[in-house]
């Protein structure tokens, strides 16, 4: 089921008079077969169904990334703030390659399980405009930024990498940027276009500039195929029990129910979830920004 399909399933939920089973409605949409039973293995197949192997191939891919992204470092030892750090993972991968790491999480449960799992990782739990401006001066050679620059604005990111970055120091960025026909937000989602006028307005080079757009579009698209093939078919399953169980009150909220749906989620999904827009509208890039020139 794909979202923009969704109100008008909800709606005909409200329609509906008759008795119907939420199961058929969740089978439907799921397996998409046009069948309801249970199917018939082959004596061969195995006892389980087991999805481990594409979750095994998308870990492989997030170690890929990894791996992909160091290469872009410049060769050395470092102290290092990885801005966004997430659970730590990356930050404990440095660690271990000698680099001295500060990590920086403004969510406090990623805060307790980096100090938890990888305690030679120094945490700071707070956002990265708080901790920019309580650390001294010129105290880190490289700023890594894994898919967290998007939320800082760029009038904000470029004094705090003037303060903490020593004389040489750089900047490595791995996130998506807008393309074309995609509106960037004021600290979110930045033009890739505009950040280059930054970098050169500020005094810093790109020494590394690598699109990796197709490389992650798998993973756009494993993202899209759970939405409409999983979460949006149990979205309905909820709805049509709800509706079977009350349908009174399901059709007193419906339209404020679709009022929601329409103006918070399916604004969000097409955009950046669907591969084919993702590919036309955005770019994910490796950059990395390089002092020109020390600070004033």
């Amino acid at each position: 089921m794909k979202v923009q399909d969704f109100p008008e399933f909800l709606s005909a939920l409200g329609r509906q008079t008759g008795s119907f089973d939420p199961v058929h409605i969740l089978y439907h949409h799921l397996f998409q077969s046009g069948y309801l039973h249970f199917g018939f293995w082959s004596e061969g197949s195995p006892n389980e169904v087991d999805l481990g192997a594409l979750v095994e191939r998308f870990r492989s891919a997030q170690t890929r990334f990894a791996d992909e992204l160091l290469a872009c470092f410049p060769p050395g030892t470092y102290r290092i703030l990885d801005v966004g750090a997430g659970q730590g993972r990356f930050s404990s991968e440095l660690a271990a390659r000698g680099h001295a790491v500060t990590a920086v999480t403004p969510c406090a449960y990623q805060a307790e399980q980096i100090m938890k799992r990888y305690p030679a990782v120094t945490v700071k739990n707070a956002r990265f405009q708080e901790v920019g401006v309580s650390l001294p001066p010129a105290t880190f050679d490289l700023i890594l930024f894994s898919e967290s620059f998007r939320y800082i604005a760029l009038d904000e990111a470029f004094p705090l990498f003037d303060r903490l970055l020593t004389p040489g120091g750089c900047v490595v960025i791995a996130d998506w940027f807008v393309h074309a026909g995609a509106k960037a937000r004021h600290g979110h989602d930045h033009d890739h276009h505009l950040l280059r006028k930054e970098t050169s307005a500020r005094g810093f080079t790109i020494a590394v500039e690598r699109d990796v757009t197709q490389n992650i579009l798998p993973t756009i698209k494993l993202t899209y195929d759970v939405i409409c093939e999983f979460y949006m078919p149990l979205a309905g399953y909820v709805a049509a029990k709800l509706s079977q169980k009350y349908p009174r009150l399901y059709r007193l909220c419906l339209s404020r129910i679709l009022r929601w749906f329409e103006r918070r989620v399916l604004p969000q999904v097409p955009g950046r979830s669907d591969p084919a827009v993702f590919a036309e509208r955005y770019r994910y890039y490796f950059f990395v920004l390089k002092r020109a020139h020390p600070a004033v």
